[in-house]
């Protein structure tokens, strides 16, 4: 009888281990009746943990957090982590929102452009302008400026607010996006202009500059605009930075922290899941997935059992051979003659999981799998696809 022994991955404690091998049980036996699956469950011993109970976690100033200034600051950082991920993200915000109450005396007038057509003329003038060119210039942004503008000019964020009655209103908006945008692309070429991405006050200097630049009288960042954002961020900025380093830290630190003690020191965690694999009755499918799958290419470099297979599953091992920086086998060093025969699944949209046959040639078989999910929740999706399942069974006798 073939026996399946799951080996976990990081961060993962009591609750979790259960709940994803009763799944795994569920899977295989549905499939299988004939098999035994089996867990080890290292983490409970070897895990990382915050021996202080978090105490190295900087405490932010409770009196600065409460505060409007502080309240006010947050939204601002909330903002820029929106735009710099999606510098459209203001706009779009924008053009869903009701537009401010119509001063007296709006409506239609003979010879007055439209909000929109007006916004559309004031674009084009500050996408030609040479002053504000000259800005995105010295400030290492140059190269993106031209493209920028028409990534934001050709977007339907910006139709649609061409389309409504605040057009004007959020003019200081589409200035941000422009600047998002030129930040995003310097970003991704680690050019010069990195110093406007990293330093808040260079960036918001910057944008102060490009603002005046482009001529004009606009509303600043008071009024109907700000407004919006504020009624979209309401709840979230107070306490910004306490809240997001403690739920950081909580969610974190067992994920890091279980790598780095395994980088560490590996050998009591190696030798626990040995001893799991020298315990049951061959032939023994061990299903290791995420930093699983690398204690057991060091486990299995070294070590030689006898009719085993191994399947892993969302797997940096490979990329850990090319860094140098497994334990049990160097880089450029090819598997052991005693290695296990391996499977190795993996889903292109997981980020932590890597191909080994490129490495390894026909002593590997990359499985590629399609969870369904982005990332990092493919991470952990392998468990619900039956495509998983079919690669596990495929290497069982």
């Amino acid at each position: 009888m073939t026996a399946v022994l799951f080996v976990h991955g990081t961060g993962v404690r009591a609750e979790g281990f259960d709940a994803t091998l009763a799944v795994m049980s569920r899977s295989l036996l549905a499939r299988r009746p004939d098999l035994t699956v089996e867990g080890c469950f290292w983490g409970e011993a070897y895990g990382s943990r915050l021996f202080a109970h978090g105490a190295s976690v900087p405490v932010a100033d409770a009196s600065r957090d409460a505060g409007a200034d502080g309240a006010a600051d947050d939204v601002d950082l909330l903002v820029w982590e929106r735009l710099q991920d999606d510098p459209l993200f203001e706009l779009r915000l924008l053009a869903t929102a009701d537009g401010p109450p119509q001063e007296q005396g709006g409506g239609f007038h003979p010879g007055r452009l439209s909000q929109g057509r007006a916004l559309e003329d004031r674009y084009r003038r500050f996408a030609a302008s040479d002053p504000v060119a000259a800005l995105f210039r010295e400030a290492g942004l140059g190269a993106g400026f031209a493209p920028s503008c028409r990534t934001v000019a050709a977007s339907q964020p910006f139709g649609e607010l061409a389309a409504g009655g605040a057009a004007l209103e959020a003019w200081p908006a589409v200035v941000r996006a422009t600047v998002a945008e030129a930040l995003r692309r310097a970003e991704r070429t680690e050019g010069p202009g990195l110093r406007v991405v990293y330093d808040r006050g260079v960036r918001e200097e910057f944008l102060r500059a490009v603002l005046a630049a482009g001529g004009e009288d606009y509303r600043g960042a008071l009024g109907w605009a700000q407004q919006r954002l504020g009624t979209f961020f309401a709840g979230r900025a107070t306490s910004y930075v306490s809240r997001r380093r403690e739920a950081f830290t909580e969610s974190a630190s067992p994920v890091t922290g279980d790598i780095l003690v395994y980088q560490r020191d590996g050998a009591a965690i190696r030798r626990f899941v040995g001893d799991h694999v020298g315990r049951l009755e061959p032939p023994v499918v061990v299903v290791a997935h995420s930093l699983g799958g690398i204690i057991c290419a060091d486990l299995f470099a070294t070590a030689e059992p006898s009719d085993v297979r191994l399947v892993t599953v969302g797997t940096a091992a490979p990329l850990f051979w090319e860094l140098d920086a497994l334990w049990g086998l160097r880089a450029g060093a090819p598997l052991p003659a005693g290695f296990p025969p391996w499977v190795n699944v993996y889903d292109p949209r997981d980020f932590l999981a890597y191909t080994a046959a490129p490495l390894f040639g026909d002593r590997v078989r990359d499985v590629r799998v399609d969870n369904g999910q982005p990332f990092p929740r493919c991470h952990g999706a392998y468990w619900w696809n039956s495509q998983c399942w079919d690669a596990v069974l495929s290497a069982c006798p």
